[in-house]
């Protein structure tokens, strides 16, 4: 991916589908985090309460949830699944 910074918002390309792809400051750390190790839901928001010192509470979490079902969509993340 190919990602350009414009002040706190960034626009991301991806040369395999050709798209563009506009984000704010919060998805772009969420996206970092994420190409570093994979997380769980809760690791995920934990981590961004900290950065923007937020609650993490249910409605975080779920914003954040949404947001990654997003990206999963969008093909800038992919759900995985651990069995046990």
């Amino acid at each position: 991916m190919l990602i350009e910074n414009w002040d706190e918002e960034y626009t991301v390309f991806q040369p395999d589908s050709g798209k563009t792809h506009f984000l704010n400051h919060m998805s772009m750390k969420m996206l970092i985090y994420l190409d570093q190790k994979p997380a769980t839901l809760e690791e995920i928001s934990a981590y961004l309460a900290v950065q923007f010192q937020q609650e993490p509470d249910h409605d975080f979490q779920r914003n954040i949830e949404k947001v990654l079902y997003h990206f999963d969509t969008l093909g800038l993340v992919k759900k995985s699944f651990v069995g046990s």
